[in-house]
């Protein structure tokens, strides 16, 4: 009968030491995996959005950048304009700045149609007042005539008069001679008044013909030539009197249209720049179309708040604390290129985040978005981090990555061996 043979306990002791390091390894890996694995989870770079609203009601012209496009501050996106029809006042005014111009022509030409009228009217007044101050002219020189004649014939008379009043007184000459002699004499005083008066009254005449008035209504035709004149000369004074009215208020219709042209100018027409250099991503109104006031427009990405975003199980992270180091590698010309990255925050439908994302996170309630800031300026190969590279994207949004929040042990021992391997 063959003997068993026992165990030595050597080997039992090595069993039972190796047992013991599976289980705490189990455990480990089951507890704090980052000790053993490094934990890494999908993500993609995403980004800060900036709406451009309307600041005016207008219609909307974009300009050439097209959705995305690399766009600059200061960059103009797009203008807003009032369209004209919109503008009651100023069509209000322009049509009362038209009526009033053409009021005024025909005011204009109202007038020009006075004139000839008026310059015939006034040569048949200067022909007939040449004629009437001439014929005046002869009265007066008639009149002058008589006065002398009268005066001559009264001093005459009165001569006999006083020579024959001495005889009457001594008897030589009869009563009869004498009363004949006296009324003789006190009818050529009277006819030289009346001829003296009428002298008077034709220089009267005269003097007034001069100045284009006549004081009788002998002169027939003067009245009607003359009154027809006045008469014209009294529209054609209203009617300039009118344009100059119409003036003064077609020059203030045009100061008010000039300032509300400049207002319209001002406030009518906007133009709308990128705040920040980004990429245009969503244009949300049509080309043409009229837009309210505070309206969106467009949609900037801010590359100046760029983020890796990832998608965790919140069971699973809560050790993670804001401020924790990772990386983050991307693929680039068929090799991995990692980035320094850090925690920054995180959100989630409990959180109330209600900033806008160029890429809307997907997810179940229970997962939450993690947010790091990654420096995109550099990188370095993954798993050789002396070779440094640039980043080729400025803004790389959208670009897909693997997260790596911790190094574990054995995967530094795999690119321990890996880099060994690629040494011989």
């Amino acid at each position: 009968m063959s003997k068993i043979k026992a165990k030595s306990p050597t080997t039992g002791r090595l069993l039972r030491i190796g047992l013991g390091v599976f289980l705490l390894a189990l455990f480990g890996y089951a507890m704090i995996p980052g000790v053993f694995f490094s934990q890494a989870s999908v993500g993609r770079v995403n980004a800060d959005l900036v709406t451009l609203r309307a600041p005016i009601d207008g219609q909307i012209s974009f300009g050439e950048a097209k959705i995305g496009a690399r766009v600059t501050r200061g960059q103009t996106l797009a203008v807003l304009r009032d369209p004209p029809e919109r503008d009651v006042r100023l069509a209000n005014l322009q049509a009362q700045g038209a009526a009033l111009t053409e009021r005024i022509g025909g005011l204009e030409q109202q007038i020009a149609a006075l004139e000839p009228i008026l310059q015939r009217l006034g040569g048949d007044s200067r022909n007939f007042r040449t004629a009437v101050i001439n014929s005046l002219i002869a009265q007066v020189a008639e009149a002058e005539a008589r006065v002398r004649q009268a005066e001559a014939n009264a001093r005459l008379l009165d001569v006999q008069f006083k020579r024959i009043e001495p005889l009457a007184e001594k008897g030589y000459a009869s009563r009869a001679d004498f009363d004949r002699r006296r009324a003789e004499a006190d009818v050529a005083q009277a006819d030289l008044a009346a001829q003296r008066k009428t002298l008077d009254r034709l220089r009267q005449e005269r003097e007034a013909a001069d100045r284009g008035i006549y004081l009788t209504d002998s002169y027939n035709n003067a009245p009607y030539s003359q009154q027809r004149r006045d008469e014209v000369e009294l529209q054609r004074l209203g009617l300039a009197n009118r344009k100059t009215e119409l003036d003064a208020e077609r020059a203030q219709v045009e100061r008010q249209i000039e300032a509300e042209q400049r207002r319209r100018q001002q406030a009518g027409e906007a133009s709308i720049t990128a705040p920040v250099d980004g990429v245009l991503w969503r244009q949300l109104e049509s080309e043409g179309a009229t837009i309210n006031s505070s309206a969106p427009l467009l949609q900037i990405a801010d590359c100046s708040r760029i983020f890796f975003e990832v998608l965790r199980d919140r069971r699973t992270d809560e050790t993670l604390s804001i401020g924790d180091s990772a990386n983050v590698e991307f693929e680039r010309n068929g090799q991995m290129v990692s980035h320094k990255a850090r925690l920054v925050g995180m959100r989630g439908d409990q959180d109330g985040d209600r900033r806008e994302f160029a890429i809307s996170s997907t997810g179940t309630a229970d997962q939450l978005r993690w947010i790091f800031a990654v420096d995109f300026a550099s990188g370095a190969r993954a798993g050789n981090p002396q070779t440094v590279v640039m980043q080729p994207e400025a803004c790389p949004i959208g670009r897909v990555g693997r997260l790596h929040l911790s190094d574990g042990f054995t995967d530094r021992m795999i690119r321990k061996a890996g880099s060994l391997l690629g040494s011989l």
